[in-house]
Parts: C-alpha cells; structure tokens; sequence
C-alpha cells in the first residue's frame, strides 16, 4: 500500500540536477517518493527520500512552471522528469500533476523529455500528439520475466504494458528509446533474458537503446540481496564488487569492474545489432567506458541521429 501525502512546493521548480548528464537542464520532480518501488532505486539513499511506501505529491507544479517561464528572459529549451522519481507512477493525483505540468510546458512551446517504467496513457498521447518531435522518451525495460519484473520492480508497469507504451508513442510520432538499466550480471544482460527484451523492441521499431549496470548502495544493497536470495536460480555475488564513482565525482556505489563492464557491453552491442538496435552506454555511470552522454533526455540537437557506432574495438576483447 502507498501512502500520498498532498504539499504545496516551495522556492523554484526549474532546477538542473546533479546528475551530470542533466547538468545543463531544467529537471522536474513531480514527487518525492515514487510509488514503483523498485529496489535497486539509488535515490533511497537521497535526504530527501520519504521512505518506503510513501509519495509526497506537490501539488501546485504545474502553477509554479507556469509562474517561472512568464518570468524568464532566457527560457530553457527542454526540461526532464524526473531524476529522482517517475513522472506516470500509477496513482491517478501523480498522472494529473504530471499532465498539467507537461501541458503548461508544450503549451509554451518548450521540449519536454522523461524515463519511465510506467504507463503513458490515452490522455498523455492525445497531448503529445500535438507536438510530438517536441516530446523525447526513454521507457525502461529489462526483462519479458514476470518473476524478475516483480521482484525488482514491484509497483512499476508490466513488461508487456511497457511495451504498449512504446507502440502508443510510436504511432503518434514520438519515437522512444529503450533504457536497458540497470541491468544486473549473470541475470538481466544474459543473452537468453535480453533476446525477447531486443525481439520485442525490434517489432515495436525501436532503434536505440542506453544500457548501464547496476549500483549498488547501502540504502538498499540488503534489501537487494534479500530479494534475490529468494531467487531460485544462480546469481552474481554483489557484495564482492569494488566501489566506484560516477562522472564528475557525483555519487557512486559497488560497481563491477571496468573490464568485465566493457566485455558485457561489447556482447550486449554484438546481440541487439541484429535485432537492429545501436546500444550507447550511460556516461554518469560509465565515465571509464563512455564519453558520448546516455541521452537520458534526448538528443542534445533537433538533428536526425547519427547511426550508433561500434562501442567497443573488438581487439579489446
């Protein structure tokens, strides 16, 4: 059960996040909280994270954005949700704070971009359907396994919903990109989990594809294991990997190794090309491997996207 408590945001909205992928851009977070539950969240470590089974909605978003860009000289071009929690979480308050929010901004001809493992319903495409180069969308997607679905991601859309989202942003023009991630060794990236994820990306004309591993962090790195003991299968051992940083020293957690990274990415690139699909990789978590950003927000020009290019010399290997 979640519980949502109603308040009223205070100073401003249009906020860039730490993260240095959104550095340059104005970020959103509808709530604090989010009611997907996934336990592999690293924002369970953040001060602000109000716990477990509990959303706090800010209520009065979309009036505050509306207030900032009637102000502003210089308004931004785009603006992300959510870096610290998902924007089309499954309570009905979320989805209407989240549309009038989204509205205000396309409605000022600004870009709007998101990541979500939720449902973008009739309504939210009937809006983007107005303007959809102006929309840019990463659905996050890792396994077609009920189990692993429910064990990791427990309030989040289903695999198959997930998929229905892609196809209603397809087909009004928007055209999204899968975020394989996190991705977890030995379990989500092995080649029999990931061939029905790309199969199905692939009927659904998906292109691209960011893909990153899991962090892990002492917020949630025993609830995390206690989850996968429960398991019955063969899993990697995640308290033996090494700590590592993110990109410009923001945050970090237990990570695997850097070679043993670059070899999976490598047999992740090798898999999806023939299904079609360019894989990059995110650079805030991946600062030993990538340089070219994760586009979490999209594109960073209006120009068409170059093909992906081989991640990894396959004299490495």
């Amino acid at each position: 059960m979640v519980v949502l408590e109603r308040r009223k945001r205070k100073g401003p909205v249009l906020t860039p996040s730490s993260l240095p992928c959104l550095g340059d851009m104005p970020t959103i977070n509808i709530t604090e909280g989010c009611a997907h539950g996934c336990t592999y969240c690293y924002t369970q470590g953040y001060s602000g994270y109000p716990g477990p089974g509990r959303v706090i909605l800010f209520e009065n978003t979309a009036e505050l954005v509306r207030s900032e860009l009637a102000g502003k000289h210089h308004r931004p071009r785009r603006v992300y949700f959510s870096p610290s929690s998902d924007a089309f979480q499954p309570l009905p308050e979320v989805q209407e704070a989240t549309y009038q929010t989204m509205a205000v901004l396309l409605e000022g001809d600004l870009e709007i971009a998101f990541l979500t493992k939720g449902t973008v319903g009739k309504r939210f495409l009937l809006l983007f359907a107005k303007s959809p180069s102006r929309v840019f969308a990463q659905i996050g997607i890792t396994t077609l396994d009920e189990r692993l679905w429910r064990t990791f991601e427990p309030g989040a859309a289903s695999p198959s919903e997930r998929l229905d989202t892609i196809e209603g942003l397809t087909r009004i023009g928007v055209l999204p990109q899968a975020r394989l991630d996190p991705l977890i060794p030995d379990l989500t990236d092995t080649d029999a989990n990931l061939s029905g994820v790309l199969l199905e990306l692939e009927r659904r004309e998906v292109r691209h594809a960011a893909a990153s591993y899991l962090f892990l962090r002492p917020a949630f790195a025993c609830r995390l294991v206690e989850e996968m003991a429960r398991l019955d299968e063969p899993r990697t051992s995640l308290v033996q990997w090494d700590w590592r940083s993110m990109a410009a020293g923001v945050g970090g957690g237990q990570m695997i190794g850097t070679e043993e990274r670059r070899n999976r990415f490598w047999r992740l690139e090798v898999l999806a090309a023939r299904y079609g699909i360019g894989i990059h990789v995110c650079t805030c978590k991946n600062p030993d491997l990538a340089s070219l950003g994760c586009q979490i927000a999209g594109p960073t020009s209006r120009a068409p996207e170059a093909p992906a290019l081989p991640l990894f010399d396959a004299k490495l290997r």
